[in-house]
Order: C-alpha cells, then structure tokens, then sequence
C-alpha cells in the first residue's frame, strides 16, 4: 500500500511558556507617577515662559503663542505618557509603566489647569 500524498500540513509547536512572574513593585509605581509630575512641570514652565516673554513684547498677541503653546505641549506629553506607559508595562517594568500613566491621569486634573489658568492671566493682564 502506498501512503497518503503530503500537502505540506504539520502540527503546530506548542504556544510558549509564560515568563516568569513580574511583580508591580510600589517604588517603581512612585517613581513613574515621579516621571509624570516632572513632565507636567516641565510643560507648564516652558509654556508660562513663552507666554512671559510674549506679554513683554510690544504685540501682545505673542502672549498666545505660549498659551497655544501650553496646549500642544499637554498634547505632546499626553502621547509620550501613554506611548512610554504601554510599552514600560508590555516590555520593561511593569511599575514604572503603570506609574506613568497614574500620575499623567493625577497630573493632568491639576498641573494644566492651574498653568493655562496663568498663562490666560497674563494675556489678559495686557488686555484694555
């Protein structure tokens, strides 16, 4: 008897064995809330800079730059916070990557608010 004709069918190996366990240690998680918070200030005080510089030039509506430039700034970090977060959490540290995403979630209710609250102070301070 002749055996069957192969179609190139195999069985497939076997899925791979989960990794070893990583713990979400809670330094970790402080440090990446850290990370965030840094951010936020760091956004915060480029964007109040831009807009005192701008309020102190003759054309106060280069005041708005800096407040326009508040805003793509908390864009900017909002994208890197998640990107940065997931991938930490996917591949790396698992407490850093959650850290970031916590204090951007934290920061963002308080550190922009105040900032851009600020920043449109001092456009209208130079307003008639």
């Amino acid at each position: 008897m002749s055996s069957p004709p192969q179609h190139g069918w195999s069985v497939p190996p076997p899925p791979p064995q989960p990794g070893p366990d990583r713990p979400i240690r809670t330094k970790r998680v402080f440090g990446g809330i850290g990370l965030a918070f840094l951010g936020q200030v760091l956004a915060i005080l480029v964007g109040l800079a831009a807009v005192i510089i701008g309020s102190n030039s003759a054309n106060s509506e280069n005041a708005l730059i800096g407040f326009y430039l508040e805003i793509l700034l908390q864009i900017l970090l909002f994208v890197a916070c998640l990107v940065f977060g997931i991938v930490w959490i996917a591949r790396k540290d698992r407490g850093i990557g959650l850290g970031i995403l916590i204090g951007w979630g934290v920061s963002v209710l308080v550190f922009p608010v105040a900032g851009i609250g600020v920043c449109l102070a001092i456009v209208n301070q130079g307003q008639p």
